[in-house]
């Protein structure tokens, strides 16, 4: 049996001597680089032939883990909270912590999208009831009820830049503050998002650098998890979104998972899948039991033209992604799905085709179209993100990205603006009168 060797921080591996000191060079890099840049070369193809996937998806966590995480949240403390937002906040609220978990592929759990809000509740591995009512749970919730939100980043949760979120004075709001309150353990999560696998079928370029599919060793890890953290956080669950990290369809393990839940041991639990259509068809539908399951869907196509998607959503098939559409559109019509979702990641590529991607939508009868605009990523380089970010006013087509924002198209009641409601119009002068007033 090959040697264990434990690097600096705590971190483990195993491997030859001369492994391992390739590995011990390659983890010291983190001190000097900049974590960004060595996220992205793990997906380099030499660094794979000469460490393995299972080390480089190590040392990955580990650098997300150390230095991504709290780089994050330092951006969150940091994200704008001037006297017209503090206001605002103090006035609404936001359940999400209160009833929803979300898992993640770097071994740790949290309250809500780990980028809206970074700051984790705990180990995925550990006792689920306790990951729930932790330390750092309570704290979290304890950060909505004082109306600070201080552990949320204000520019990229949607809920706050768009000024979406239900107001404090609501019953459910009230009630959620009075059980917080009362030190009382907090009720099981109802909504349960499960993104510990980051399998899928494309390599969209806004989120990830190459394709990524578990191999066999991986995938008996996670339905070991399934077992151990995922299925008894499933037990008083309501809903359960499958995928935030990859495809629902394109991760062997979360087919494991919906098979789970369709062979009836969870009868009041729906299913909201995410994911990029290429893989919905009839046979997954039959084949997965999906049939009375399945709540919502949510597709994210980036595209409303062949050659556009060819670029961001490489590397999918347009007409086989309509032809999946049309099947989805006769679950919308018969009732089988009870929302249908279309999303839009905008960015210099697609810009262009907001318009076209709401008539999209509506003729395959998507209940909402949302657009949210293109996030640095790990796998971005400094360089390759400011030529993606059309919301830069430096941008040279940034004139013309506002322009598109006017289309009559774009004022459908379907249309839902994320984190964008700061470059339309409204809001645009919304902002232009409270700089006027302050």
């Amino acid at each position: 049996m090959a040697p264990r060797h434990r690097l600096r921080h705590g971190f483990v591996v195993a491997g030859s001597a001369r492994l391992s000191r390739l590995i011990s060079l390659f983890v010291e890099l983190t001190l000097t680089l900049a974590p960004q840049r060595l996220l992205g070369l793990l997906a380099h193809p030499a660094l794979h032939d000469a460490l393995g996937r299972e080390r480089l998806n190590a040392v990955g966590a580990w650098i997300n883990n150390v230095f991504m995480l709290p780089w994050r949240q330092r951006r969150a403390r940091l994200s704008p909270r001037d006297a017209d937002m503090r206001a605002y906040l103090r006035t609404h609220f936001c359940a999400r912590p209160f009833h929803t978990v979300e898992t993640t592929h770097t071994g740790l759990a949290f309250v809500c999208c780990p980028v809206w809000l970074p700051k984790p509740i705990g180990a995925l591995s550990g006792d689920p009831q306790a990951l729930w009512n932790s330390a750092a749970a309570r704290e979290i919730r304890e950060s909505i009820v004082d109306g600070s939100f201080r552990h949320c980043d204000h520019r990229t949760c949607p809920l706050i830049a768009s000024r979406a979120l239900p107001p404090r004075a609501s019953a459910q709001a009230q009630q959620m503050i009075a059980q917080h309150r009362s030190g009382a353990p907090a009720p099981s999560p109802k909504y349960v998002v499960l993104s510990h696998d980051k399998s899928c079928n494309l390599a969209c370029p806004s989120c990830r650098s190459g394709l990524y599919l578990a191999n066999k060793a991986q995938q008996a890890r996670l339905d070991a998890l399934m077992e151990s953290a995922i299925l008894p956080l499933l037990r008083h669950a309501e809903e359960v979104v499958i995928t935030g990290s990859g495809d629902a369809f394109g991760s062997n393990h979360f087919r494991n998972v919906i098979k789970r839940i369709t062979a009836g041991e969870y009868p009041g639990l729906k299913i909201h899948l995410h994911t990029n259509g290429q893989l919905l068809d009839a046979r997954a539908w039959r084949d997965l039991s999906l049939e009375g399951h399945v709540g919502g869907v949510q597709i994210s196509i980036d595209a409303a033209r062949a050659a556009t998607y060819a670029i961001v959503r490489r590397p999918g098939n347009f007409a086989r992604l309509l032809e999946n559409l049309a099947f989805v559109k006769t679950l919308r019509q018969r009732g089988a799905i009870s929302h249908l979702h279309f999303s839009m990641v905008v960015q210099t590529a697609n810009f262009r085709e907001m318009p076209e991607f709401v008539r999209l939508a509506a003729d395959h009868r998507a209940d909402l179209v949302s657009f949210n605009m293109i996030r640095q990523r790990d796998v971005f380089s400094r360089d390759e993100f400011a030529r993606a970010f059309i919301g830069s006013p430096d941008h040279p087509e940034h004139l013309e990205f506002l322009a598109v924002l006017t289309a009559p198209e774009l004022k459908a009641s379907i249309v839902d603006w994320g984190n964008m409601d700061a470059f339309t119009p409204a809001g645009r002068a919304r902002e232009d009168g409270e700089r006027l007033t302050a």
